[in-house]
């Protein structure tokens, strides 16, 4: 099923699939946890799916009937003509024979329905030689053929697949479809759904995922560390030794936001707009005993190691995490 706020994007889609514009290569952009994936799979079921439509109802909203034959198989990751693309295991790149099969994939006679589709997710994590494999089948598209590529960093794509692909923005929903979306589908929690997304960015699959993978957690063990860090309480080496198994993105964001917070009570004074409304007692501590100088060059140091390892380069987290412990107890005056 779609999102509710993917309408606009499902209907410009089918539009083009019934007019037979459809383009033979896309790129599903936006924020982690807009749904952009399940986009994707909802639309290769429409598009193979025995009973879809051939037209376009202006209330239609959804195309496909997910209890066809096809739509079981796809379902399944079962269907011959389907074929994902992801990395072998989370947080790896997509190696460049992964990417050689879509050719063949593309190339070859059709099965069970017209179109041959090819999902690449996340497409950021193909490495240099993987996207340049890419190219020629971008570049000489066949007949029935659509590649969809999944981005939550559309950035580092390469500029020569960014211009041979159709960008589909997948913006984050306004603030009361994602409420309303995200307490229906929380659990019985007492979490806010309004901190959860502010924490997630306002992305509502993001927010529920804080909750179901319990990682509300590991904001709180990190927060109560640097915490006790700033007061020169706990060790730093330790204090990392506990939390390395951890998510080094996850974490370095969850600091980012600390520390946006922290900035924004010193230059404005402003408690409204703290995403981490919460640690308001500490956060007003905080603001007391660091220095803006300080924590404006511990927040670049942070965005700098963040970019790095979102380009692949290969940290151990062990250390990198004690580094960043450690400069933040540099903070404190």
């Amino acid at each position: 099923m779609i999102f509710p706020w993917q309408t606009d994007q499902w209907r410009q889609l089918w539009h083009a699939k019934c007019e037979q514009r459809l383009p033979h290569a896309l790129l599903f952009t936006g924020v982690a946890g807009t749904g952009k994936a399940q986009f994707a799979d909802g639309f290769t079921r429409a598009l193979l799916c025995h009973k879809a439509p051939a037209s376009v109802k202006a209330d239609d909203n959804l195309y496909y009937c997910d209890s066809c034959h096809s739509c079981r198989l796809i379902a399944g990751r079962t269907h011959p003509n389907v074929l994902w693309i992801e990395p072998e295991k989370e947080g790896q790149a997509i190696k460049v024979d992964q990417i050689r099969a879509v050719s063949d994939f593309i190339n070859q006679s059709s099965l069970q329905g017209d179109f041959r589709v090819v999902v690449i997710n996340p497409a950021d994590s193909m490495n240099m030689n993987s996207a340049n494999a890419l190219l020629k089948s971008l570049e000489e598209p066949s007949s029935g053929a659509v590649i969809i590529l999944v981005s939550d960093q559309s950035a580092q794509l390469p500029a020569t697949i960014l211009s041979r692909c159709q960008r589909i923005a997948f913006p984050r929903p306004q603030p009361e479809q994602a409420m309303a979306w995200l307490r229906q589908k929380l659990p019985a929690t007492e979490a806010d759904p309004g901190l959860l997304l502010r924490l997630a960015n306002g992305a509502p699959l993001a927010a529920l995922r804080l909750v179901e993978n319990e990682i509300l957690a590991v904001r709180q063990d990190l927060f109560a560390a640097l915490y006790s860090l700033s007061r020169n309480q706990g060790d730093p080496v330790k204090s990392a030794a506990k939390m390395h198994d951890n998510d080094p993105l996850r974490m370095l964001d969850f600091m980012l936001a600390w520390m946006m917070d922290l900035l924004r009570l010193q230059l404005s004074g402003d408690e409204d707009g703290l995403i981490n409304g919460d640690y308001i007692s500490q956060l007003t501590e905080l603001k007391q005993r660091t220095q803006i100088s300080n924590n404006a060059r511990f927040m670049q140091y942070l965005q700098q190691l963040r970019g790095q390892i979102c380009v692949g380069i290969n940290f151990n987290k062990q250390l990198v995490l004690e580094n960043v412990l450690i400069r933040w107890m540099r903070c404190v005056c």
